[in-house]
């Protein structure tokens, strides 16, 4: 540990929060006064960028992978082993390294963004529905890594799911369905 105090961690002044920043900057390649900052429902600091330095931290992190740099490979491990953890229980992020064996971690984002590192590929994606609804946000994740080549064209049956989206009324039938199309 650094030892600094606990107390007020999560406010953007403690040294935990300005680590962080730092951390961030570095890594999206935006200057830490030029990050977009705000307060998310857990009470902490998040940040606002371009989706291309989302996709740039990804990308860096993949990299980071490959040539077997420490601390991003014991991160992608934890992740790996333990998906449900960043992602919860059934949710698509750990749908997805569940079913890519860890190939690929995914981290969803506050309205409509989504950002991917696919290691097999060597590549990262970040994606944003314009509306910030998440009814396209998994076949639109999911479709992007299929146009890369990341992932296959046939999914397997948890993934192919999040594909197409069903759309219900207000009485749960289902009226259509929300898919991409090509």
């Amino acid at each position: 540990t650094a030892g600094w105090d606990m107390h007020g961690y999560e406010r953007s002044e403690h040294q935990v929060q300005r680590s962080c920043t730092a951390t961030v900057a570095e890594w999206t390649g935006v200057p830490a006064d030029k990050l977009k900052c705000a307060v998310d429902g857990c009470g902490v600091v998040v940040y606002g960028m371009p989706l291309t330095a989302m996709a740039r931290a990804y990308a860096k992190f993949v990299a980071a992978c490959a040539q077997g740099d420490e601390v991003p490979n014991r991160i992608a491990h934890a992740i790996r082993t333990r998906p449900f953890l960043l992602g919860g229980t059934d949710r698509f992020d750990t749908v997805l390294a569940e079913e890519t064996e860890g190939r690929m971690i995914a981290k969803i984002g506050a309205e409509g963004v989504h950002c991917v590192a696919a290691f097999d590929a060597g590549l990262a994606i970040a994606v944003k529905v314009e509306d910030g609804a998440m009814r396209a946000q998994y076949p639109a994740v999911l479709r992007l890594l299929q146009l890369v080549g990341a992932l296959p064209v046939e999914l397997p049956p948890r993934l192919a799911e999040q594909l197409v989206r069903p759309v219900r009324n207000s009485r749960g039938e289902t009226v259509g369905c929300v898919k991409p199309v090509s």
